[in-house]
């Protein structure tokens, strides 16, 4: 099946409505159509692909079709309506994705491979779009920025050596799609004088332990040398020291705290965050306390499902200012139903395992400030 624009600019007009052309493979017993879709109320072209008005011929043979060509032109809509900026002339575009790799026949790995970028000049990234190679197997991904070269640029099951690129540039996990734009006026700095090499970690989940599995997954990098005005920051924050205890509903607390955010040397300003927890997981809370007070809920999924957790953009950027706290709660459920636990759950890489993390963009990038994450009370990256 193939898709095609009857605009040659479509993404970048200004009408209501485009129109898109969908040419099914022969055997489908479908012929080509046309059909209109909105890009400003979705409700708009599913109510178009329900009536066929615009339709050449059509057969449905079956619902699945109709399901399917919803499911298609949603995320034509979301790829080429939700982030404009990646189709402007100036834009570049880099692959970074993984050598073709045979997943094990084990229920969890972690794979990395570094990759080299352009450095003749300075770029800004402003936007990462996930290239799933293996929809049953990838758990999550993380783009790195290395501030050296680590060696080897082979596929290889992550290592300690890996962890010293700890400047994340983006990140994926099940439920984002389509492009991940970054404000207006924010870049993802690397090239010359800055990141020379990146580090791609996809986490395999191979949960029927399967053979004959293979990825080659990574990201689309949207990249240009008109530099913003600010770079781009992410940290991880959240909590490491993690004990579920069977048949039970457990919150876990971790705090990025005075004795981290005291050394900023300016404020910073959040513009995106995500929750990220396992199977166990069905609340999480982020909030901003200033002098002890909370100040704003940054981020709230009061109904977690790993499968579907949400990513939330803050429109208006949230402040926060040296001294200030930012403190994650996570809430687990280990009693009831598939999530029924007979033994106590620790935190772990795999997903059997339980983490507690957010992760979150912000601007202007504070060096070093890439990870805030606790052991209880203790902080380990400051």
């Amino acid at each position: 099946m193939k898709t095609k624009n009857t605009h040659s600019r479509c993404a970048q007009c200004h009408a209501l409505y485009c129109t898109s052309q969908i040419v099914f493979d022969k055997g489908s017993g479908i012929s080509s159509f046309y059909i209109v879709y909105s890009y400003h109320d979705m409700l708009t072209w599913i109510t178009k692909i329900l009536s066929l008005q615009q339709m050449d011929t059509f057969t449905i043979k079956s619902m699945d079709w109709l399901v399917y060509l919803i499911v298609l032109l949603g995320n034509l809509v979301v790829s080429q309506s939700s982030c404009p900026t990646i189709h402007r002339p100036d834009i570049r575009v880099l692959d970074v994705k993984l050598q073709s790799q045979v997943i094990p026949q084990q229920l969890t790995t972690y794979v990395c491979q570094q990759i080299q970028v352009p450095d003749l000049e300075t770029y800004h990234a402003v936007a990462f779009e996930p290239l799933i190679g293996n929809k049953d197997a990838v758990h999550h991904m993380l783009l790195f920025g290395c501030d050296h070269d680590l060696g080897s640029f082979d596929p290889h099951q992550c290592g300690e050596a890996d962890t010293s690129c700890r400047a994340w540039m983006s990140q994926y996990s099940l439920g984002v799609r389509g492009p991940i734009c970054l404000p207006e006026d924010v870049g993802a700095r690397f090239g010359k004088d800055s990141f020379k090499n990146l580090l791609l970690q996809v986490h395999w989940n191979n949960q029927n332990l399967s053979a004959n599995f293979s990825d080659d997954s990574g990201f689309r990098i949207y990249y240009t040398t008109r530099l913003r005005k600010y770079d781009l920051g992410n940290v991880q924050i959240g909590q490491n020291d993690i004990a579920i205890q069977p048949f039970s509903e457990t919150t876990i607390n971790g705090s990025c705290g005075p004795q981290c955010t005291g050394i900023f040397p300016h404020s910073i300003y959040l513009t995106r965050t995500y929750i990220h927890m396992h199977y166990l997981g069905i609340k999480g809370r982020l909030e901003l306390f200033r002098n002890g007070s909370l100040q704003t809920v940054i981020a709230t999924d009061d109904q977690y499902v790993y499968d579907k957790s949400p990513i939330h953009n803050h429109m208006t950027p949230i402040k926060v200012q040296a001294g200030d706290e930012v403190r994650l709660s996570c809430t687990f459920n280990s009693r009831d139903g598939e999530r029924k636990k007979h033994r106590v759950i620790h935190f772990g890489e795999g997903s059997e395992a339980e983490m507690c993390y957010a992760f979150v963009s912000y601007y202007p990038r504070i060096s070093g400030f890439d990870q805030c994450i606790q052991m209880g009370d203790r902080n380990i990256n400051c």
